[in-house]
């Protein structure tokens, strides 16, 4: 028996690994490894990164310690840019390349417009914008307990967030790659911008919905996902 191709899967700012829970089940034949970022999910403890740099090195080393002979990338939101600074680092390194990378739900734009904010409005537009996207229970909106929680994990995520600069991204590579979008989230013309460091084949899947549209989506997803990879469930 053939080992499983491993998906690697990095999440959106302020979340954990348990986002990718719906399209795992959907993922059967395919070993999904979904990573946690530090200060999030089961890693609570350990302090938030200082920059992407940080977040970038730590998710590597989780990836070259775990990969296979066969393995892809999957970043959603924040987690485009993980996954993209994992393959750059990837790259450098030496090891096997991912077969296929899929980004989705952001576009390769820098944020700098986040380091605007004072922290208060920051947690105000964090708060209208989480909400908006429908990501927090209806019971919870409210929630001064659940705020005081989720914050900080915003805050940290978009502070890095603002600081990455797209510009000085040194990428080039023909691996595949699949950009999952909405056309309301971030357009396709935003999109076609990962055009810049992808020289091969990039297949663009349009969806329904608002940035979490993988929550409307993940059966759909997961089909184009195993296909990409070669994986008949």
């Amino acid at each position: 028996m053939q080992d499983k191709k491993q998906l690697f899967c990095f999440t959106y700012a302020g979340g954990n690994k348990s986002f990718f829970d719906e399209i795992e089940r959907d993922l059967d034949g395919i070993d999904v490894i979904k990573l946690e970022y530090a200060g999030h999910g089961e890693r609570h403890k350990e302090s938030f990164y200082r920059d992407f740099d940080e977040l970038a090195d730590d998710m590597f080393r989780e990836v070259k310690d775990r990969a296979s002979s066969k393995f892809a990338l999957f970043g959603y939101s924040i987690g485009s840019i993980t996954a993209v600074e994992v393959l750059r680092r990837i790259m450098s390194s030496g090891m096997k390349k991912p077969s296929h990378i899929f980004l989705a739900a952001h576009e390769p734009h820098t944020k700098s417009e986040l380091l605007g904010f004072t922290s208060d409005e920051l947690d105000e537009w964090v708060k209208e914008r989480t909400v908006r996207f429908g990501n927090v229970p209806e019971k919870l909106i409210n929630s001064k307990v659940f705020w005081r929680t989720y914050l900080p994990l915003y805050q940290a995520d978009y502070t890095i967030i603002g600081k990455y600069e797209f510009e000085k991204l040194n990428l080039l590579t023909t691996i595949p790659a699949t950009v999952f979008y909405s056309e309301s989230d971030t357009p396709l013309c935003d999109m076609k911008q990962w055009e810049k460091y992808f020289k091969g084949i990039i297949d663009y899947r349009v969806y329904e919905g608002n940035h979490f549209f993988i929550k409307q989506h993940h059966e759909e997803m997961a089909q184009v996902i195993k296909n990409k990879l070669g994986v008949v469930a």
